[in-house]
């Protein structure tokens, strides 16, 4: 440990209990995808934003930099420290979560994690629609740092838009808060906006206040499987011109992920009889009062199979149903990480051009090399694509992981060429730093750098993410 960092533990010990400072080990902050490994020595866990405070206030004057930690579930190396004098500030001891009855809303702090922020909603008759894969161990904090998406964002937004107030501590310590359950608030600049998806580069959010919405009642799933890409785009088109804003979730499973799944041992009911390529897991809100738009969407599905855009379609009838259909989608990752991906991307298009898009890219990946396979999956109402690629066999594996930047130049450069995002929701982190100053904005590039050399001068606060100075 350097005598900087025993400077500025001795310095925080006047305010902060001895079990507040952990030693770490390198298995305690994790990346999921384990390519990154964490090499900070100490961690520690503040009880309450002023602790926050008074730790970024001490690590600004002794020169420390710190890396905030949420659920380290983050897919992009955020919550990774990459150097032994880089400390790790933990969120879990600001776990508090209250619902006000009367407007409807949460008041959380960042370490709260997400299932047990749902729960609450739904214990008191209300929905709070951030639906992630990692929502039993993950906390909102990182969910805002990083501007977090999932399956329902085609309804109800990023968790920026479910996000009113916030309250953050900055680089020199300084507490900032927007904490008002406002819609309209037009003073001077939006900071609150400006922090969600900074990734903890310029500030670290400690509370947060947050809108929930009316639980649907009876959504109906819907899978159904098509002969090719360009009938789902077809589908959506119709379904959305009908429903709009009543599509909760409209997901793109390819018959490969199914594969994966029962290759890792899971266990699945699969309706389909006959064999596509791609298949939709789409919900839908069908209730308006006491009126149910079922036979509508009925009859638009069977006009969809009368002009040969889809295969087959299955309604959920039961609850049993509906968890069986939803059990195929959230089983992919899983799948995924057993499978072992060589390299995985978070990526977005313009939806109508999600079936080009694809094609070609398959085309260019499967010219590269013969030994790859590719599961593409996602939330292919909002363009979020989830193109990951895999050895074909384990023999050649350590072929492809040595040209492994190079797949990500081809899938990158085509994004780019598609006016697309390299990153659709799990941020830029320590892995996409380079892509970023590639294909991002020249202009935004540097009012971004601008931005974080005057709120973060010394550069400090989680250092290596989004930046490369």
């Amino acid at each position: 440990m350097s005598s900087n960092i025993g400077n500025f533990i001795n310095a925080l010990k006047k305010d902060l209990k001895e079990s507040q400072f952990i030693r770490l080990r390198s298995f305690e902050v994790k990346d999921p995808r384990d390519r990154l490994l964490n090499k900070s020595e100490i961690c520690i866990k503040p009880e309450n934003t002023k602790e926050v405070s008074k730790i970024l206030k001490i690590a600004h004057k002794f020169l420390i930099p710190i890396i905030p930690l949420g659920g380290s579930t983050g897919l992009v190396g955020g919550q990774i420290a990459h150097e032994k004098d880089q400390v790790i500030l933990s969120l879990e001891k600001l776990d508090q979560i209250k619902f006000f009855k009367k407007s409807n809303l949460l008041e959380v702090q960042s370490g709260a994690i997400l299932s047990s922020i749902k729960n609450l909603a739904l214990n008191n008759g209300r929905l709070f629609p951030l639906s992630l894969a990692s929502e039993g161990s993950c906390q909102i904090g990182g969910n805002l740092a990083t501007n977090a998406g999932g399956l329902n964002v085609i309804k109800y937004g990023n968790v920026r838009d479910l996000c009113l107030g916030l309250e953050a501590v900055l680089p020199n310590g300084k507490i900032l808060s927007t904490m008002k359950s406002l819609k309209k608030n037009n003073m001077g600049f939006d900071l609150k906006n400006l922090l969600i998806g900074s990734e903890g580069t310029l500030g670290v959010i400690t509370s947060a206040i947050l809108k929930t919405f009316p639980i649907p009642k009876n959504p109906v799933s819907i899978f159904f499987s098509v002969k090719d890409l360009e009938d789902i785009v077809f589908v959506f088109k119709k379904i959305s011109d009908l429903f709009q804003d009543r599509i909760l979730a409209f997901e793109l499973i390819k018959n490969t992920g199914i594969d994966f799944i029962k290759e890792a041992g899971f266990s699945i009911n699969n309706p389909f009889t006959n064999n596509t390529d791609w298949m939709v897991l789409m919900e839908i809100e069908l209730n308006i009062g006491t009126i149910s738009l079922k036979e509508i969407l009925e009859q638009t599905l069977y006009d969809c199979i009368l002009k040969n855009k889809i295969v087959e379609v299955f309604f959920a009838n039961t609850l049993n149903q509906r968890n069986e259909f939803w059990k195929i989608r959230e089983l992919i990752p899983a799948a995924n990480r057993r499978k072992g991906s060589i390299c995985s991307n978070d990526i977005s298009v313009p939806l109508e051009i999600i079936p080009e898009f694809i094609t070609k890219l398959d085309r260019t990946i499967l010219s590269f090399s013969k030994e790859i396979l590719v599961n593409c999956f996602g939330h292919v109402g909002d363009g979020n694509l989830h193109y990951n690629i895999f050895p074909s066999t384990e023999n050649s594996r350590m072929d492809l992981e040595t040209n492994r930047l190079q797949l990500f130049d081809i899938v990158n450069d085509l994004v780019n060429k598609y006016s697309g995002s390299i990153s659709a929701e799990h941020g830029i982190g320590r892995l996409k730093v380079n892509e970023l100053n590639k294909f991002e904005d020249p202009g935004k590039l540097y009012m971004m750098k601008l931005i974080k050399s005057v709120v973060d001068p010394k550069n400090l606060l989680n250092p290596g993410v989004i930046f490369k100075f």
